[in-house]
């Protein structure tokens, strides 16, 4: 039996490649490398409109063959398995993951070194497809929008009022404001409101016209939406 004949048996019938000893071994190893590219790619290009993280794709470029590795090497010795769960009960990973979609990916990188090394290589792909399809339609589709966090900085005088002058260039140019915070120093006075509005640059400049205003800023609150 050759080596594409190893990989048919276990794509079609579901073996364990451990029975075929070092080609199953070696057919099971390669599977997992080119699902884990595959996991690599995906993640690089849902991740073009976040902070994109290379070390951490890498991670996920290699958390496949490690997976399918150390079951391959649990499902051959019993002695082995048990080294292995206690050196990953010692070990402690002090890397903290931000993203929620990132735990997908890790999740999704180790469940096909999973399958991959139990022989369950259709399973694998199939959830492979699955959240190829899942994780590009949640990335495409508009589920909302960013809110528009609103920063100004001024210094209001004896008669004007910072917030009542901004309130009215903010209520001709935007649909929604909701205050988040406020502050005051003195005569130094902070606004920061979450806004809807399709006019930010007249927003801006108008506000920045005002001689109470200092400064004002407009950010985009990316990873959030509001509906």
């Amino acid at each position: 039996m050759n080596f594409f004949d190893v990989i048919y048996k276990i794509l079609a019938e579901g073996y364990a490649p451990s029975e075929y000893k070092g080609m199953g071994i070696a057919a099971a190893m390669l599977a997992s490398i080119i699902l884990s590219i595959y996991i690599y790619f995906c993640y690089r290009l849902v991740g073009r409109r976040t902070f994109y993280s290379t070390n951490y794709n890498l991670s996920l470029l290699a958390a496949g063959p490690v997976t399918a590795s150390l079951i391959l090497l649990m499902s051959q010795n019993a002695i082995a398995s048990i080294g292995v769960v206690g050196a990953l009960s010692i070990v402690r990973l002090r890397g903290t993951v931000k993203e929620p979609m990132d735990q997908v990916f890790i999740l999704w990188s180790v469940a096909c070194g999973i399958f991959i090394a139990a022989g369950k290589w259709r399973i694998g792909i199939l959830v492979s497809i699955i959240m190829t399809a899942i994780v590009i339609l949640l990335d495409i589709l508009p589920l909302g929008k960013a809110p528009l966090i609103l920063s100004v900085y001024g210094c209001e005088g004896a008669r004007t009022d910072l917030k009542k002058v901004c309130g009215d260039v903010i209520s001709r140019n935007c649909s929604a404001v909701k205050k988040i915070s406020e502050g005051k120093r003195g005569k130094r006075r902070t606004l920061v409101l979450k806004v809807r509005t399709k006019q930010r640059l007249r927003l801006t400049n108008e506000l920045a016209d005002l001689p109470e205003v200092d400064s004002v800023t407009l950010n985009e609150q990316t990873g959030e939406v509001s509906f």
